[in-house]
């Protein structure tokens, strides 16, 4: 198949670099996997089969892209680095199943893209050792787009997954935590040192799997839903009641009984609501607007 990636092999990775006069890019969060067991645990965990629809996101030199493509997965590899894309179509030529395209990942709609390069009714998995310095953002953005996947199995920072995963009470539960396990079921995989990346960074790392849960929640209400949980976390110190009426402009003596509705403490900080809480908050105010507004 030609000069393909090694991906154990820093040496040939550098060597690959230096022949498209690449380097890795700090500031697009460059950090490139080179450990084939963990790109075997992260294929395993996809669950593939041969003809699975694939999206990666930030393939960078497309260690990843290339086990993908040995399992036979169809594959689409969106990458920002216009270098990274004309490396990546040299070197997956030989697999005429995989598609790299350049575009910005906080910018594209995940639903669209799999129309465009999957086939109707194809169930689409999820699979990127993401940039870390987009990941919050990004995961805000295909969440928001009512995670228009079958499942997805996600490298990300450390920190991130527990941010991802936290609970209720938890130091660093908030506004990701609540909206991610409103849209899918989390669940920590495995945790991947620093130190079987090129360059290696500052973090560990962690490999986490998100599946859809159906929503409980019309779109204008989950609108809504994500209004208030950013409110609602952007002044972590101030009480509920507090928060949201500055929030939405509204007088306490509205706002209150909205959330006593919702059998919540209005006094009670936002990092003891649940999921559910939330939700059910979002469909009060929600219906209450609606009524104001003789909906």
């Amino acid at each position: 198949m030609g000069d393909l990636i090694n991906t154990a092999s820093p040496r040939e990775l550098i060597s690959l670099l230096s022949r498209y006069k690449l380097k890795p890019h700090k500031g697009l969060g460059q950090n490139f996997l080179i450990d084939g067991n963990i790109i075997q645990k992260i294929i395993a965990a996809a669950d593939l089969n041969p003809g699975d629809a694939v999206m990666e996101i930030g393939p960078g030199a497309g260690s990843l892209t290339l086990a993908l493509a040995l399992r036979q997965a169809r594959v689409l590899a969106l990458e920002l680095d216009q270098g990274f894309v004309n490396l990546l179509k040299d070197q997956l030529r030989p697999f005429a199943q995989v598609s790299v395209i350049h575009g910005d990942a906080l910018k594209a709609d995940y639903g669209k893209l799999s129309a465009l390069y999957f086939n109707s009714g194809d169930t689409v998995k999820l699979v990127s050792n993401l940039p870390y310095y987009i990941s919050s953002p990004l995961i805000y953005r295909i969440i928001e787009q009512r995670f228009p996947f079958s499942c997805a199995v996600l490298m990300l920072q450390k920190e991130m997954t527990q941010r991802v995963l936290a609970k209720p009470g938890d130091s660093v539960y908030g506004s990701l935590s609540v909206l991610c396990q409103y849209y899918t079921f989390g669940k920590h995989l495995f945790n991947v040192s620093r130190n079987v990346f090129w360059p290696r960074p500052d973090v560990e790392s962690a490999v986490i799997t998100l599946k859809p849960r159906s929503p409980i929640l019309e779109p204008d209400e989950e609108a809504l839903l994500r209004q208030i949980v950013r409110t609602a976390f952007q002044h972590r110190r101030k009480t509920l009641i507090n928060s949201l009426s500055l929030g939405f402009s509204w007088p306490k003596m509205i706002m209150a009984p909205l959330i006593m509705e919702a059998s919540v403490d209005p006094e009670c900080r936002p990092e003891t609501l649940s999921v559910g809480q939330f939700a059910k908050l979002a469909r009060i105010i929600y219906n209450y607007r609606r009524s104001e507004n003789g909906v």
